[in-house]
Formats: C-alpha cells, structure tokens, sequence
C-alpha cells in the first residue's frame, strides 16, 4: 500500500472546529483560533486523533499506549511498522473542551477524585473504553514519574490487556549538566524490554537503522516546533493557543508522525510568511508573559491574549520532548540521555532555569503559573519556582490554579488577572505612573 493510499483508508482528515463543536467540544465555541489554513489543518488533524485511532485498529495496525514519560517511548515504538502510539494522558484537557465532568465521574467511580490532577480523566477514558480503541499493549512509567499520573496508570492498568512498566530514575542535576552514565544505561535496559515486546507483538525484528531513523524523525519534528517556537514567541507570528498545540506534538505527533510533520511544515511556512511581511497573529506590544505549567483550560491562554498579553516563553513539563536526540550516539542511549532532560525527574530549581532562560531571552515582563488542583507536583514546586525566579529577576509573578471546567473565565480569577496585567503595564509605563 502507498502512503497515499494508506492515508486515503486510515488518516483522511480535515474537518473544521465547528464540527468537532456540533460533536460535544462545546469549549470550541469560546477559543479564539489563528486564521490560517494551516491553522484549521492542525485543527482538524489534532481533533481527529480518536477517530483515526479507532480506523487504525479496523485496518490492522497494532495501537499501543503510552503513559506517563512523555515524548520518549515513543520514539521507539514508531521504529517499528505497523505500530500507532498515542498518550492518554494527553485527555486531561477533554473535560475542559467539552465543559463536561463525564471522564472525572468515571474516574471517581475507579477509586481517583477530586484529590488527584486532572490527570485522572484518562483514567475515565479507559473504563469507558470509548475515547480510544482498547490498545494492543500499554507501555506505563513509574518510578521518578508524576505520582499522580502513576497512581492512575496503575487503576488504569486493570482495564489493559498488557501492560508493562517502565521505571524512571530520578535525575542527578551533575554540575557540568552531563548525562549520569547510571542513569543513561538503566534506561537502555528498560528500553531494551520494550523493544523486545514489540518484537513479540509486531513479529518484526527491530535493526539499529530502524531506530536511527525514528531519531530522526522525531529530531525533524523537534527542530521544526523549535523554529515555530521562535517565531511565535520573540516575533508574536502565531498565537498562544495554537503553539501549546504544536509543542505536545512532539510528545506523540498526534498518533501519524509523518502527517504532523506536514502540519508543522505548513504553520512554518505561515509563520515565515507572516514575518516576511511584517504580520503578527498576536500584538507585538502586548505585555510579555512567560506561562509555567500548562494550563488544563486552554480558554486561559486565549483570555490573555485578549485581556493585552501575549506568551513568550512556556514550561509545560515536556522539556524532554523539546529535546534534540543525539544522531551519532547508539539510539537506545541517545534516547535515554534526550529523556533525561524531563521536567519532573530532576529538582525544581533545575525548572526554575528554563524558566529563566526564556525570561532572559524573550525580556518577559511577567510570569504565571497556572497549577492543577489536586496535582501534588504543583503544590510542592509553585512556590518554590517563584521563590527561584523572583530572587532571580524579580518580576511580577502570577500564580493560580485552574478550577473546574466552565465556560469562561470565572469572576475571582478574571479580577486576579485584569490586577496582574495592570501590574505589567504600570511596569512598563515607568515610576511616574505607579
């Protein structure tokens, strides 16, 4: 089968929001989208995933879910044909989008409530067996991984046909910042288990070439999302919304890498096209704001952009799958060393850093943190990543956390933000105006 053929029977897509809206996604409705047809591209293909999950499996091909480390196993499951990953932890905004608690209640039903990241909705997802086909395999991380997430990984496993674990060393912060040869080879070892069950599954017997060329493929995407990240933040070519999109792609490039790389081409070529010609997707001066943490509702990024900000650095966890991957080392290690880059294994200050690279790269005027309620990485790092940053630099700091799902912006959190903005502007303005 051509790829164009396999495209024509499992991954056709391109339908607009507004369908996905008609469906359920009432939050659609309120987001604010970059008018561009490669925007609407990238809509249409990411609000697509489940549907060409569910066609994957009528066509044969192995699904297999990952969970929990974000961005680096699945590099080495799409070394192998036939296979599609995806992430199910990637469904925690589903509630939001669609102003709905269904996938909470089914979590709470599985023993996780409100006490526990937002995180849980995956948990939902597969007692219902309805937001994605019941996978082949699950491939789950543990160890130095979010505690929360491992505790719905593990509840989540009793609805699995198989699942095997991957454990995570904590990362030693070395002062040179060079990989921990420790670290590095008890990854390898457990990549070397995956890989040999998916040896089982696919009944294809992976090459070195096999992963050197998923190495790059996945590099391709990385260095496109870096450019675009570029683009969007120093020079405001597309906006908030569509750049948190594009930057967990990288994590599992919406289940068809080969596709998401076309879509990243095309923003590219948008973004460029925009600077080329002096055009901007968001107010060049609005207030610059570097965001920690990502937000569960997105109608927030959309809120400031409105409100006079626009975002020009971003730390949503998923440092490692921004990560380039080392072309000339064994891929399994350069693997491993990449995933060492991860934005939970390693100490808070460690975070604290790329938070304060970006402030210094982009001159941010402020910063927010927008935390998880239940989420105990963000009740145990929020403080301390402003206590870091503001020793550090001393700007204005923001920190918040995102309630429930709701149609708007709720009255408490819009008077903490219209007062933070103010804050920024009267900055900007001089002393003279405070």
């Amino acid at each position: 089968m051509t790829r164009t053929e396999r495209y024509a029977r499992w991954s056709a897509y391109l339908f607009p929001p507004q369908t996905f809206a008609i469906y359920g996604c009432r939050h659609l409705k309120r987001l604010k989208f970059d008018n561009s047809l490669a925007a609407l591209r990238m809509w249409g293909f990411v609000q697509n995933e489940t549907e060409r999950l569910f066609r994957a499996r009528q066509l044969g091909l192995k699904v297999v879910a990952c969970l929990g480390d974000l961005g680096a196993v699945p590099v080495i499951v799409n070394s192998f044909p036939g296979v599609v990953a995806f992430y199910p932890d990637c469904l925690w905004w589903a509630p939001f989008v669609q102003e709905s608690k269904v996938l909470f209640d089914a979590a709470s039903e599985q023993g996780i409530g409100e006490a526990t990241c937002y995180s849980r909705a995956a948990l939902g997802a597969f007692a219902k067996h309805a937001y994605f086909p019941d996978p082949d395999l699950c491939l789950a991380s543990t160890g130095a991984s979010c505690d929360d997430y491992a505790a719905v990984a593990q509840l989540a496993a009793r609805h699995a046909r198989e699942t095997v674990w991957i454990e995570e060393p904590m990362r030693r912060d070395a002062p040179a910042d060079e990989p921990d040869p420790a670290a590095v080879s008890f990854l390898v070892q457990e990549y070397r288990r995956v890989v040999a069950r998916l040896e089982e599954l696919t009944g294809h017997r992976l090459t070195e070439a096999d992963l050197h060329a998923a190495v790059a493929r996945a590099n391709r995407v990385r260095r496109l999302t870096a450019r675009l990240r570029e683009l969007a933040y120093r020079h405001a070519a597309l906006p908030a919304l569509e750049m948190m999109v594009v930057e967990f792609g990288c994590l599992h490039h919406y289940s068809d890498i080969e596709e998401w790389t076309e879509v990243l081409e095309h923003l590219l070529a948008t973004a460029e096209r925009r600077l080329g010609a002096g055009e901007c997707a968001v107010s060049p001066d609005a207030l610059r704001v570097v965001w920690v943490t990502p937000p569960a509702d997105p109608l927030y990024l959309s809120h400031f952009e409105d409100s006079g900000a626009r975002i020009v650095g971003t730390e949503y966890v998923i440092g490692q799958a921004l990560e380039l991957i080392s072309e000339t080392a064994p891929p399994l290690a350069a693997v491993a060393e990449s995933f060492l880059a991860a934005s939970l294994i390693g100490t808070t200050r460690r975070r604290a850093e790329t938070v304060l690279r970006q402030v210094e790269k982009n001159d941010a005027e402020g910063i927010v943190i927008s935390g998880i309620f239940g989420g105990s990485h963000c009740a145990m790092e929020t403080r301390l990543i402003s206590h870091y940053v503001h020793e550090a630099v001393g700007i204005p700091l923001l920190e918040f956390d995102i309630p429930d799902p709701a149609p708007e912006v709720t009255g408490q959190l819009r008077t903490r933000i219209e007062a933070f903005l103010e804050l920024l502007a009267e900055r900007r303005a001089g002393p003279g105006t405070w």
